[in-house]
Parts: C-alpha cells; structure tokens; sequence
C-alpha cells in the first residue's frame, strides 16, 4: 500500500511539471481569415453619379468590427480606379458607402477588399490594468469580392 501511495504521488509530480509550464506559458497569436460581400445600388447609374456600396465581412466576431474595407472600381480590361474606404459598424460585420460612379460610360464591377492584418486581444481586463492580457488574434486580410456588374451610362 506504501508503495502504490509512493507511486501516485511520483506521478503527480511528474504531471505537474509537464502541466505547469503549459499552464504559465505565453498564448500564441491565433490567424483568423475573413471574407467580404459586396454588393451596389442601384445597378444602373449616369457617370460621375453617387451609388451606394454595401456588404458585410465575416468572421469571428472580434475580427467583423471596426475593419477598414477598400473599395475600387474594376472595367471590362481589369483596370482599377480607387472608389474609396469603409468601416464595419459595430460587432455586425456591415458596412456601407457612398461612392462615386466612374466618370466613363461602361459596365464596371466593384472590387471590395478587407485591409489587414490587423491584431486584436480578447479576454480579462482586470482593474487597474491598462492592456488586456487573453487571446490574440490576427485578423488577416480578406481576399476579393466582386459585385455583380454595374452599367454606367454617359451624362446627357
């Protein structure tokens, strides 16, 4: 009986060693992807008009809010013409902008890309505390998202 009490108590040691240092070590910066919907209204517009541009970015929800959205326009030869930014609103993802139609008459599609990455710690914020001390996530750049065509026509 002496020695079965001698041998879990080696054990217990034994896994508090391999425990303990998991347990105190520093938390690695988890990557999280993100993707975007686009989409515009209305889908005829004169040149040089306004229209306007929504979507929303998905994610975990520490990753949707406050994300900057680069929008440009993109014509029939795969050029890019800078249309503007937005931000998520809130926890929601959503996110929605007043852009400028082309100034040339044409069928254009609306290129939308989330800018990262972009690092942001979640957990306990004990008082007194500036800088929170839980999970880090890097909130990664999105790859594009295409409207469906827009037609631009010339001012008459």
């Amino acid at each position: 009986m002496k020695k079965l009490i001698s041998a879990c108590a080696v054990c217990a040691v034994a896994v508090g060693v391999v425990a303990a240092p998991n347990a105190l070590g520093v938390k690695s910066t988890k990557q999280v992807a993100t993707s975007a919907t686009v989409s515009v209204t209305p889908t005829t517009a004169t040149a040089g008009s306004t229209v306007k541009a929504s979507g929303t970015v998905s994610s975990n929800s520490s990753c949707q809010k406050n994300r900057t959205v680069e929008l440009a326009w993109v014509d029939s030869t795969n050029a890019e013409t800078p249309a503007g930014t937005a931000t998520t609103k809130g926890g929601s993802g959503k996110y929605d902008a007043d852009v400028t139609a082309p100034a040339t008459a044409g069928t254009y599609t609306l290129k939308a890309t989330v800018t990262g990455p972009v690092t942001r710690k979640v957990g306990s914020k004990k008082k007194g505390q500036k800088t929170k001390k839980g999970r880090q996530f890097s909130c990664l750049a999105s790859p594009p998202a295409i409207s469906s065509p827009v037609t631009v026509t010339a001012v008459v």
